[in-house]
């Protein structure tokens, strides 16, 4: 634990909290004034542009019923949902399935496709069920440290995409009096041609936390830097949904000048974890490169569970 007080210490030190959601089904946040419209996205407002459809902050593939945006108007919020949002689910749902995020439609359905019947993972309100077969395998079983390992192939997905739909969410969850420090981002963002660069690098922080986590909460903050520090990024998106912890530089034009060009070291933002981290273990954390603009095809997605028993079913066999 003293790495994590450590990296609290950091932040306590070097950032502000500007924003702090926590929300589950059923609570209801509605960023802006539904009042008096202005997207934020084109600057637009009615009758130019309409406002009719639910726009959501954080999209809904994620689990997020809860917190909406009443300042994305209904062009921009269907360019990105067939846009970068479609790239973040696509990266996203293979662990969505695993760890049973409910979105618009409820939890994915994993399958094979193709005419000849192929593995299945689906859920079905109480459990997931797995259709796999001896020769088309999916998971491996480790008996002795009882433990499952999937390996599943991700959709179709640009990894730049995921980044902009990420930092999206940030931007969207910025205080109005945020937005002038970030509209070259902004721009970088809705640009539908991903192989034009608006920063050299931007690692994204990720972090796992082993064990059984509630999947309908989600929490996100926005951070600072404070107005005394000098020589990190300005502002960070932090997002946690499942067992999935995502911490995105927002890069500004106009507070960042000084990082140009230049190396720093910085701890990843504090994640309790589950509560009982002696037998589940601390949170794992990685970093992720989405600078890449080229489509990425085929990729495996690994993931591992443990088990407290295995019990054999037998099936009829087929005439």
């Amino acid at each position: 634990m003293k790495g994590q007080d450590s990296n609290l210490d950091f932040y306590n030190a070097h950032y502000d909290i500007i924003g702090q959601w926590l929300v589950r089904p059923g609570d209801k946040v509605v960023l802006g004034d539904r009042d008096n419209r202005s997207c934020r996205f084109c600057g637009k407002t009615t009758p130019e542009v309409t406002f009719k459809k639910v726009a959501h902050a954080i999209p809904e593939l994620l689990g997020n019923k809860s917190i909406e945006s009443a300042y994305e108007c209904d062009t921009c919020n269907k360019g990105f949902g067939q846009g970068i949002e479609n790239d973040l689910g696509n990266w996203s749902k293979a662990m969505r399935t695993l760890v049973r995020i409910r979105g618009k439609s409820g939890v994915p359905t994993l399958k094979k496709g193709g005419d000849k019947p192929g593995w299945r993972i689906e859920y079905d309100q109480s459990r997931l069920n797995i259709t796999a077969y001896e020769n088309d395998p999916i998971f491996e079983v480790d008996e002795e440290n009882k433990t499952v390992t999937f390996k599943l192939r991700r959709d179709s997905y640009t990894p730049v995409a995921v980044l902009k739909a990420f930092m999206k969410i940030g931007i969207t969850l910025l205080p109005d009096s945020e937005i002038p420090n970030f509209s070259g981002l902004m721009r970088w963002v809705k640009e539908p041609d991903h192989s034009k660069a608006y920063i050299n690098k931007c690692p994204v922080i990720y972090a796992f936390q082993p064990g059984p986590m509630p999947n309908d909460l989600i929490t996100a903050l926005i951070l600072r830097r404070k107005s005394t520090v000098t020589g990190y990024p300005y502002a960070f998106l932090v997002l946690g949904y499942g067992n999935e912890v995502f911490q995105v530089v927002l890069p500004s034009e106009k507070n960042d000048n000084q990082m140009n060009g230049k190396s720093v070291s910085i701890p990843p933002f504090p994640v309790p974890g589950h509560p009982d981290q002696g037998r589940y273990g601390q949170p794992r954390t990685t970093v992720l490169d989405w600078m890449d603009s080229e489509v990425r095809k085929g990729e495996i997605m690994t993931m591992q569970m443990g088990f407290d028993d295995r019990f054999p079913v037998e099936f009829p066999e087929s005439e």
